[in-house]
Parts: C-alpha cells; structure tokens; sequence
C-alpha cells in the first residue's frame, strides 16, 4: 500500500473519531473530512483525489470513473449501490457496517415503540392536547406474547434479547434455520412465517431488501396477522404494502403499527397512513447515527477504523458487501 494514502471522509465524524482514523490509516496517510452534498461538484472533485471513501458518495460521480478503491459505508443497508439504476463500479470494493452499529438503538426503538401502542399513549398524548381526563381502553400486556422477529442479525437478535425480558416467547425468521440463537425459542424460514402470522401477538421486521422481501406482508397476510396484533417495521418499507395496511388498520384488525420505513419515504402528504391514529410514523430515525446517539457512532467508528487497518495492510476487509 502506497504511504500517501488518500481518505475522504464523507459523514460528520466528531474531531476525536477523526482523529482515531488518522491513527488507523498510518503514518503519512492523508485524512480529508467535507460537508458537501453527495452529488455535487465540490464532491466530484474530492473523489478525484481519493483512494478510498468513508460515506456515502452518489453512485453517478463514482461511476464517472475516480481512483477510489473502495467505499465503507456508514449505513447498514446497501440500496443505494447495489439495489439502484447505476451499476457499482467493478473493481471498487464496498464494505457496510451492517451486524455491529444499530442493533443496540433499534431494538430499543421497536420496544419503546411496540409498548407505546400496547399502552394506548397516542391515544393519550392526542386525550392530553385536548385536556381531556379519560380512559383511552384495555391494554395489551407483553407478558407471555408471542412475538415473530423476521430477521435474526443484529437488529433482530438485540430485539429478541430485549423483549424476552418482558417475558416474551420470541420465534426468529433466517435462512438457516440449523442454529441456535440466544433469545430464539425457534428459528424458521420466510416461507415458514405465513403459518405464525395467525398466532403471533407481536411481528417486528428487521430484513434487508432482498427480491424475497419486497411487498412480503401483502394485503393478503396482513389480513392473516392476529386480531389485535401490533406490526413494528424496521427493516425496509417496501416489505409491507404500506396501503393495503392502511385498509387493514382502518377497519381494525391490527391493535396499531409503527413504522419508521415506509413505502416510498417519505409517503405523501395525501397518503391516508398520515391521518390513521393506529400508526405511528417516524421518518427513518431508529438508527440514531450522526449526531442522534454516540453509541452508534462510536461502533460506526469501530468498524471503519479495523477496515482501515485492514485495508494499509492488505488483509480480507469485514462487512464486506462487493
């Protein structure tokens, strides 16, 4: 590896994780931070002097064909470079941070989320704007629920863990379903899942977007979930048909939903989800990066700063995607 090593570091890192960085990439390496937007001039020109990218550049300048070697992404998910119109460029290798960074933060996202339906507090909260005393219903208790977590990395392990100690009975969806997991009591595969709908009090999903996964809960699965169930998304919002929901809600089915991906993002102004009081919406925030939660970005850090090290010395990169 040459000793001038050029890194553009495209995401608000804090002075001192910069500064962690620098250390990773050795001695004479040179370390840029910009705050320009993804696709503009100001970063074409800053892909022309890199050799490798922490961020998120727009896939069209790196297509235009730049000296980068590699990207690290600081999102777990990898639509923007493997899912969209412009091809990846071949050659460049792209590593994400997915099973280490937001775990911890999502699973808290989804109980804090699951609890706030079960406990009727937007009923409350809307009760409170109106300075209205009075009981907004019955309760859904977690104890003993049965509770389907389609996904089992990192986002859906840390939901299982968390849960579980409401006394929860936790059922995983993976493709190997041979394993044990903690806080799984069963694992099964997606074609497996339809058969829990009926039963399961509780369904998070934390998948990535995959062929198999778009529009999965459809209407016609929405319709098979449990009276009374609560349906928290926070893997990617194509999976549910985020209409079909809104009809499913409306007529109530579902005790409620919380969504903090929906299908297309944001929905439009005009989209009846907005106006339903079983769903709460959140705009893509349970991760909690930049400037949300030092958590996450200290194991955002972690990750780039092991890349780093592996990349100076020529070892096999982790998280790697492409």
């Amino acid at each position: 590896m040459a000793s001038q090593l050029r890194v553009l570091v495209t995401v608000p890192f804090k002075p001192h994780h910069l500064e962690r960085l620098r250390a990773a990439a050795g001695p004479g390496a040179v370390v840029t931070q910009v705050d320009v937007p993804a696709g503009s001039p100001e970063m074409r020109a800053a892909l022309a002097q890199a050799d490798c990218v922490i961020g998120e550049p727009a896939p069209a300048l790196l297509a235009e064909g730049t000296p980068v070697r590699w990207v690290q992404m600081t999102w777990a998910g990898t639509d923007l470079y493997t899912r969209g119109a412009i091809p990846f460029p071949e050659g460049v290798r792209l590593t994400n941070v997915a099973g280490k960074a937001f775990g911890h933060i999502i699973s808290q996202f989804v109980v804090g989320q699951v609890l706030t339906i079960a406990q009727n507090f937007p009923a409350y909260v809307r009760q409170q704007e109106r300075h209205e005393w009075a009981c907004a219903g019955p309760v859904f208790s977690l104890e003993g629920a049965q509770v389907l977590i389609l996904g089992t990395g990192d986002l859906g392990g840390h939901t299982a863990q968390r849960l579980s100690g409401f006394g929860c009975h936790c059922v995983g969806v993976c493709r190997n379903t041979a394993r044990e997991l903690p806080f799984f009591e069963r694992l099964v595969t997606l074609d497996e899942a339809e058969e829990l709908l009926p039963g399961s009090d509780v369904v998070v999903n934390t998948l990535p977007n995959t062929d198999e996964t778009v529009h999965w809960l459809d209407e016609r699965r929405l319709r098979l979930m449990k009276a009374g169930a609560i349906l928290a998304n926070v893997g990617r919002g194509n999976f549910v048909d985020c209409m079909a929901l809104a009809r499913v809600l409306a007529e109530g089915q579902l005790r409620g939903a919380a969504l903090d991906v929906t299908e297309p993002e944001p929905l439009p102004a005009e989209h009846p989800l907005w106006d339903e009081p079983r769903c709460f919406i959140t705009p893509h925030q349970a991760g909690g990066s930049f400037g949300k939660c030092d958590g996450t970005e200290e194991r955002i850090c972690e990750v780039c700063c092991e890349n780093l090290r592996r990349f100076v010395a020529g070892e096999e990169l982790t998280h790697l995607v492409l």
